[in-house]
Parts: C-alpha cells; structure tokens; sequence
C-alpha cells in the first residue's frame, strides 16, 4: 500500500466501494444497500466507520436514508462510478455543507500526489485573481462579473487542487460541487460577497494558505488549511454561526 493510499480516510473508501458497485451495475438506483454490519464485514471496518461513509453519499445524493428500511439507492446522484453534478437549484448553504465534508481530505491527499507542474498551475490561478480583483469594481452598486471573474478563479482553484488529489472520484465529485455553470445560485450569492475588495484579498490569501501546505507535502496542514477557508467561506456569505446559551443546571431544574 503506497503512502497515500495509507493516509486515506477509511469513510471514503466505504464510500467508494458503494459507488464501484454502482459503476458495474451491482446495484441500481431504488436498491436497497446491506445494512450496517454487512457493509462493515465487507469492508474491513467497523460500524461507525460505515455510518460516516453513508452520511457522506446522503450529503452527495447518492442514497436516501429511510428511517427503519435502510437505505436505498436514489440513482441522482452517481454515473459511471461518480458523482454527478447536485441539481441546478441546490441550497447554496447545502453545497457548502457537502465541500466542508470533502475538500479537507482531497487537500489531505493532494500533498502527498501533487507534483511541480500542479503547483505551478495553482500559483497561476491564485496571481490571475490578484489582477482580476484589482480590476473588479467594488461595493453595492457594482454588477456581477463575467465568467473570468474572481469568484470564478477561486472555483477554478479548487477544481485544479481537487484534479491532483490522485483519486479520480473525489476529483469528479469535487468539480461538480464547486462547477459555477452548474450552480448559477451558487455563483450569484458568491458574486456578491466578492464585490468587496478586502473580502477577495482575503480569500486569496487563504488559498496561499492551502499552496504553501501542498508545496510542502504537509497534509494535515492542507486539511486544516481548507477547513478553516470553507468555514470562512461559510461566515461570509451566512454570517457567523449563533451558538444558542446554555441553560444552567439550576434552571433546567427550576423550569422542570
């Protein structure tokens, strides 16, 4: 087993075992998936493991999970052993969710398969959305750019990270998640985040944060690196996260 192969999250090659059996038309869609302990036993892996790698394919649209069946192929969601592209109209919120659970492994992996010629391309992206962000106007009044603009950039950066993760899947799954074409709702509340200009540079910034991991095949750091961004990503565009008051022990007893 190479390095990389060893690093893998043990959840996605759960996953992936789902998505090959789709590909050789073990299962199709309205199919019922073994349960917990058959998939366990299958895969070498325990029962939470498996409860991971099925929330993965439910965050995909890949199964529907129904409450005392099991869960079922919905047959949306995968091709040819993928994932397909998330419906046109998907929450902006929900797509976010699922790159928050997939982007932090692929950068995991990446360090460890990205050569030269794929940081080189990734600097290139990164300088591109430098010149296009001086180039963009800024503020309310501003309209959104062009298919070339910087949030297009910043899509594009994770596209070609994703393309060098060495795992064809997860480079297919990644595109679909972060393709501006497929999702124009995405796009357009991304665009209007992006009108300000601290708010590009700063993103810039924490896509050089994930470069320098892979530049020096740290894959923790690039993990790390891309979930801080996608939570920053998140925090932008939803605001910050409202964490509710505890009630103290006393109340609850009180109230009770």
């Amino acid at each position: 087993m190479t390095d990389a192969n060893a690093g893998r999250r043990r959840y996605l090659e759960v996953a992936e075992e789902v998505l090959r059996a789709v590909a050789v038309g073990s299962i199709s869609a309205g199919d019922r998936l073994p349960n917990e302990r058959q998939l366990a036993e299958r895969c070498g892996v325990s029962r939470s493991t498996v409860r991971e790698a099925l929330l993965a394919l439910e965050l995909g649209g890949v199964i529907e999970v129904r409450p005392g069946s099991g869960c079922f192929l919905t047959g949306m969601g995968v091709h040819a052993g993928a994932l397909a592209a998330p419906p046109v109209d998907s929450s902006p919120r929900e797509l976010l969710e699922v790159r928050q659970v997939i982007e932090p492994p692929v950068a995991r992996l990446c360090a460890g398969n990205i050569r030269g010629i794929g940081l080189r391309r990734l600097e290139d992206l990164l300088d591109a959305a430098e010149r296009q962000s001086e180039s963009e106007a800024d503020g309310p009044g501003a309209e959104p750019a062009g298919t070339h603009d910087s949030v297009s950039l910043s899509l594009a950066f994770h596209r070609e990270l994703a393309s060098h993760c060495g795992n064809a899947i997860l480079s297919s799954i990644t595109s679909h998640l972060v393709d501006a074409g497929e999702h124009p709702l995405w796009l357009l509340v991304d665009s209007i985040v992006a009108r300000d200009r601290p708010t590009r540079t700063r993103q810039i910034a924490e896509h050089r944060t994930i470069l320098d991991a892979l530049a020096a095949r740290r894959g923790d750091v690039a993990a790390q690196a891309m979930a801080e961004h996608l939570g920053a990503l998140q925090a932008r565009i939803f605001g910050p996260e409202v964490v509710p008051p505890k009630v103290s022990r006393a109340r609850r007893h009180h109230s009770a």
